[in-house]
């Protein structure tokens, strides 16, 4: 039915549109994140992985867009190759989750930090100021080392400095946030498996109605 046709190929065009969309947040996030970590290290080479996974979601996007526009079985097929590659990339993410790594690549990151702090005064600047800690464990680090405490270990408001430090330490407080958020990607990728299957079964369904069409046309 052309009806039930035209109606499969815009939502494609929809699906594809917020494919592509999603695809494009992806890759924001991973080269926001990239400055994060030092390169070379695990977590660096993580982010360039999202960015190619992104940059397949961009992919899939554009060609199961102009599948459905133009009507093409060859570039659907194309389209659902790439999700189905897409798919096996989210299953070998989720495979090697591991909190445990996750939380040791964190601590050498913040302990290299705090190295550097040592030597050249400021490099926990941004650090401090993110999460609202200070030192590796505590503001003690500084005290015990007869060092000055630096206003980034201080919440400000207005203008004004508090007048104590923040009493957690960036080794907690990093560790904390970058686990949260290394759960909630975990759940991202579950949920774009989810997705990837519904723009499988839509793509396949137009294909068969594509089929269909060429057939009458050929009778």
């Amino acid at each position: 039915m052309p009806t039930v046709r035209v109606c499969l190929q815009w939502t494609s065009v929809v699906f594809s549109t917020l494919t592509l969309i999603v695809g494009v947040l992806a890759a924001l996030a991973g080269v926001y994140e990239l400055d994060k970590f030092n390169e070379g290290s695990a977590e660096h080479t993580e982010k360039f992985v999202q960015l190619g996974m992104a940059g397949a979601l961009i992919l899939a996007g554009l060609v199961g867009c102009l599948g459905a526009i133009f009507g093409s079985i060859k570039v659907m097929v194309v389209n659902l190759i790439l999700l189905l590659a897409l798919i096996a990339s989210h299953i070998w993410k989720v495979s090697h989750y591991s909190e445990t790594k996750q939380l040791d690549a964190t601590e050498v990151y913040v302990m290299d930090l705090w190295m550097k702090e040592l030597v050249h005064h400021g490099a926990m600047q941004d650090l401090q100021q993110e999460y609202e800690c200070c030192g590796d464990k505590g503001f003690s680090d500084y005290t015990s080392l007869n060092m000055k405490v630096p206003r980034s270990c201080f919440h400000t408001k207005d203008g004004i400095h508090a007048l104590y430090p923040y009493a957690e330490g960036c080794m907690a407080a990093v560790k904390r946030a970058y686990l949260q958020i290394y759960r909630y990607e975990k759940w991202v990728h579950c949920g774009l498996i989810g997705y990837e299957v519904v723009g499988i079964i839509l793509g396949i369904t137009l294909c068969c109605q594509l089929t269909n069409k060429t057939r009458r046309y050929t009778y």
